[in-house]
């Protein structure tokens, strides 16, 4: 886990929001397979500076081999919503992990709210996910990752392994990393992490001034077992999640990404529909 990940290729994604006026506009865009990117829309008549954008697959999933690159660029005072339109499938092949890294700027006053759907992990899945974040001065962002096992065939199969890794910088200084590695056969035990649910979940709320009490619709979500602690070096608040099922995870992180914008913003987000 702790392996540097290969030197750095042109990400497949990239791209660049900056304020204009009263919104943020889409000023640097370049994507290449497997991703696809739709236009910005602005969803929020309340707050036209938040710009949301869809991520989708062009290829079917995620799969094992790929070393695929994100990078995303938030300018003073902009807002960007980047979200996926359903969950990536992660398909395994002998071992051979699907590497993921994401490289993310938000620059003072800018907000990122980076939400993709959960991973789906096939049997044999191997999924190795990095996010390196860097926030200047007073930027704000509000992070989540997860994972769905599913064994289309219920023969038994498991995913071989999960890891994730976010390291948070704010002025240049490491001010938080959270880490995790799941054997993928312990995921399926009964005894095991998910306690007998299908999606394990995190959010990372990464401000200055951040309040956990505000959580509580997400902590009470039917179906769901959830906590939340205080980061360290004044980083935020990190979340934990274990989820029933896909429908059981989806409201709650509903409820823990209207809490962040509401806090932000002052009104709560419109619905994302996907």
């Amino acid at each position: 886990m702790n392996a540097p990940f290969p030197s750095l290729h042109r990400p497949e994604l990239d791209i660049a929001v900056e304020r204009r006026g009263a919104a943020s506009c889409l000023i640097g865009r370049y994507v290449t397979y497997p991703f696809h990117l739709t236009r910005a829309f602005t969803l929020d008549a309340a707050c036209p500076e938040v710009a949301t954008l869809y991520m989708q697959s062009s290829s079917g999933g995620f799969y094992a081999g790929e070393d695929l690159t994100l990078r995303v660029r938030v300018g003073p005072g902009a807002a960007l919503h980047l979200t996926t339109q359903a969950s990536t499938l992660v398909h395994g092949d002998r071992g051979r992990p699907a590497r993921m890294r994401v490289l993310i700027e938000v620059a003072a006053g800018g907000f990122l709210a980076y939400t993709p759907d959960p991973q789906i992990l096939f049997p044999g899945a191997a999924s190795e996910t990095r996010v390196d974040i860097a926030l200047e001065g007073d930027g704000t962002a509000f992070l989540t990752d997860g994972l769905l096992v599913h064994d289309p065939t219920n023969a038994g199969g498991a995913p071989l392994a999960y890891r994730s890794r976010v390291d948070v910088r704010r002025d240049g200084q490491l001010i938080a990393s959270d880490r995790q590695v799941v054997d993928g056969a312990h995921l399926t035990r009964p005894g095991g992490p998910l306690h007998g649910h299908r999606v394990a979940a995190s959010g990372l709320w990464l401000a200055d001034q951040t309040d956990a009490h505000g959580f509580e619709d997400v902590l009470g979500q039917p179906d769901c077992l959830a906590g939340v602690s205080t980061l360290p070096n004044g980083a935020g608040l990190g979340l934990r999640l274990l989820a029933k099922d896909g429908a059981a995870h989806e409201a709650a992180m509903r409820a823990a990404f209207a809490h962040v914008f509401a806090a932000r913003f002052g009104v709560p987000p419109a619905r994302r529909r996907k």
